[in-house]
């Protein structure tokens, strides 16, 4: 699988549960992260194995020691690294957080 492959999608603050399943099914899901880093907006970055995650991450310009190993490994993104990943979910980057409703095929914006 290369980058082309990828389904970026962002998921909000409270979606963890959906950007997880998401990520377990082969994507790669942007998730909201409620904590900010020194005031600035933060994500995780989840895919769906360490390997995919990591292309994911390179791709976004991240260096690969920056990988999180924890219940649920991921990266941490801010700055333009969210900015990118936030652009490939087809989000501006310049709007707050946005709340979504995942439902299907179509989402519910808030």
């Amino acid at each position: 699988m290369n980058e082309s492959d990828w389904d970026w999608c962002y998921f909000g603050t409270r979606e963890v549960r959906l950007a997880r399943s998401w990520a377990a099914d082969g994507g790669i899901a942007v998730h909201e992260n409620i904590w900010r880093s020194r005031g600035r907006r933060t994500a995780h970055l989840l895919g769906p194995d360490e390997e995919v995650l990591i292309s994911a991450a390179l791709y976004l310009g991240c260096h690969t020691h920056w990988i999180q190993r924890t219940r649920t490994i991921h990266f941490d993104l801010v700055g333009p690294y969210l900015h990118r990943a936030l652009s490939l979910c087809g989000i501006d980057p310049l709007v707050g957080a946005v709340q979504r409703i995942h439902s299907g095929s179509r989402d519910i914006e808030r």
